[in-house]
């Protein structure tokens, strides 16, 4: 009996606790679903383009009352332009964000294209790998006309910039009468396809298969070349500039006569066009893919990190990713005109969405920056003598080199971001340097791609000599300024600008006097031969005021920099020689 009543106790103290372990279950999710924790709102920061479809999933996704952590979540979707977003995130996890402009801080980004995620320069922004939602190639929206022409099949993104500065017509593509290629280059927010275009151009110029196009590339002369064909052509096209390439493509759509049009050519995504034909059907519009890897707008999703991002909504953010990711979910981006793996594409259109060989890598934020750069900042051709002093206070060190060493070395890289069509040359000036004359011609002023020299073109040449640049004695500034203005006059080159660009670091101690020069200048000047004299004065310079009036009396500009080391002195040369 006492063995049996032992049985019995046992077996109704697991009941019990069976029956309380549920009931604990019980009031466990009774708590959950009743969000014990309260809400939690995931904001999203999404790329146009993608964003009103995001907003969608976003509503079904809610809809679903998930519960992470014990807090139910929603979602809320910002349409927010993906260079802005980068930007922003650039400046690290607790950075600055403008929420009036842009919305709640996210803690999901979904960017255009991992272009963009590649150039977040500052680190524990990201977490994790930002996997790709739907994608889209970057493409050539065009005019019909364009479009059937019997050389579009064949154009490769490095023909873009001979067809763009005019060097071959676009009757090599069989539209005879068209001109140039008008393609256009926003560069203002939302307008990431450029950047894009751009690195395409640039990996396709360098015989690259895939990218990534490196910062050495983007560096390069064969580069920097094409690109500036790319950007000057763009600047000398009339028209309509537009900022962004939602703009650029109104423009396309709503232009006249295509053969006489400023704008022939936008880089865009697919969708972009499809969305446009939508939203304008009947539009003259429609999409060529040039040759070459072809860069893809991947529209990854993001999952950030820091302060504002606690552990509820980064795990909120990873489940809306893959609740988007489904069949039935992504469908929604497949019907807006994105490519999604699996799903069919929209059949109402007539955009024929083909396949490519190769996606473009994208490249990293150094070279990214490097290819933008020339095309916001492109060099125009012009004839310019460059006048530099080598006497003795150049000699000098600041930071790491000597004055002489910072000079020669911001020259020469200005020099390899000229064109090849610009005539440059470079006079050295001291006190003895040529028998009885202070100054010497080091390259003769011509075109930079010209031959003949030991070292081989005239680029080259001008490399090897500001590398060979020693510092001497004396400083005669008066009698060498005199004389290179002279010759510049005489070998002034019409339809571009001329001048002389004197970089120096002391004060004049030859026997001219400043009347003498100002008197010479003068007497030498035309207004049929224009030439500048723009002047960078390096440190304190007693001879400021002479400086200062050649300079605005040719038109020219003074740049003072108080240093050789730096960027000032690289900025200064640049902005004079631009």
């Amino acid at each position: 009996m006492i063995v049996l009543g032992l049985v019995v106790v046992l077996v109704l103290g697991v009941l019990g606790w069976i029956q309380l372990r549920d009931r604990i279950n019980d009031q466990g999710v009774a708590a959950a679903g009743a969000c014990v924790e309260g809400e939690s709102v995931l904001a999203v920061a999404a790329d146009p383009d993608i964003a009103p479809q995001l907003q969608t999933l976003a509503d079904k996704y809610t809809a679903t009352a998930p519960v992470i952590r014990d807090q139910c979540v929603s979602v809320t979707v910002t349409a927010v332009a993906s260079d802005t977003v980068r930007n922003a995130l650039s400046a690290g996890p607790d950075g600055p964000w403008d929420a009036a402009a842009f919305g709640p801080r996210p803690a999901l980004w979904i960017p255009s294209s991992s272009h963009s995620v590649k150039q977040v320069s500052a680190t524990g922004v990201i977490s994790g790998e930002a996997r790709p939602l739907a994608t889209s190639p970057v493409v050539l929206a065009v005019r019909t006309a364009f479009a059937n022409a019997p050389g579009t099949a064949a154009l490769d993104w490095k023909d873009l910039p001979s067809l763009q500065t005019g060097r071959d017509s676009l009757a090599t593509l069989g539209l005879p009468g068209w001109g140039s290629l008008g393609l256009a280059l926003p560069v203002g927010p939302g307008a990431e396809s450029t950047e894009m275009a751009v690195e395409a151009v640039a990996a396709a110029v360098t015989g690259s298969s895939t990218g990534p196009v490196t910062e050495e590339q983007a560096r390069s002369i064969p580069v920097t070349s094409a690109l500036t064909d790319l950007a000057l052509g763009y600047e000398a096209s009339t028209g309509t500039k537009p900022a962004t390439t939602r703009e650029a493509l109104t423009a396309l759509a709503e232009q006249g006569d295509p053969a006489t049009s400023a704008i022939h050519a936008v880089a865009t995504t697919e969708q972009q066009v499809y969305q446009a034909l939508r939203d304008a059907p009947g539009a003259d519009i429609t999409a060529t893919m040039p040759k070459g890897p072809t860069p893809v707008a991947d529209h990854p999703a993001a999952v950030l990190a820091g302060p504002s991002v606690d552990e509820t909504q980064s795990r909120a953010a990873a489940q809306f990713a893959e609740f988007v990711r489904r069949p039935e979910q992504a469908q929604v981006l497949a019907d807006a005109g994105f490519r999604v793996e699996g799903l069919a594409r929209p059949d109402d259109t007539t955009l024929a969405f083909p396949g490519f060989e190769s996606t473009l890598v994208p490249a990293d934020a150094a070279a990214a920056a490097e290819l933008m750069q020339v095309i916001r900042n492109p060099i125009s051709p012009r004839t310019s003598t460059i006048l530099l002093d080598v006497s003795s206070s150049m000699s000098e060190r600041e930071g790491t080199a000597t004055r002489l060493a910072n000079t020669t070395a911001a020259l020469a890289a200005h020099v390899n971001r000229s064109p090849d069509s610009s005539n440059l040359g470079l006079w050295e000036y001291s006190t003895t340097l040529d028998g009885s004359r202070p100054y010497t011609t080091v390259v003769a002023t011509g075109p930079l791609s010209a031959g003949g020299f030991t070292e081989g073109t005239r680029r080259q040449a001008l490399d090897a000599r500001l590398a060979k640049a020693t510092s001497a004695t004396g400083s005669s500034t008066y009698t060498s300024l005199e004389a290179a203005y002279k010759s510049a006059v005489d070998g002034y080159t019409p339809g571009r600008t001329n001048s002389v660009l004197l970089v120096t670091d002391g004060a004049n101690d030859d026997s001219v006097a400043r009347a003498d020069l100002l008197s010479a200048v003068a007497a030498a000047s035309s207004t049929s031969k224009p030439v500048r004299i723009d002047v960078v004065t390096i440190g304190e310079n007693p001879d400021l005021n002479t400086l200062q009036a050649l300079a605005d009396r040719t038109g020219g500009s003074l740049e003072k920099v108080a240093s050789s080391d730096g960027a000032a002195l690289p900025t200064a040369i640049s902005k004079l020689l631009s």
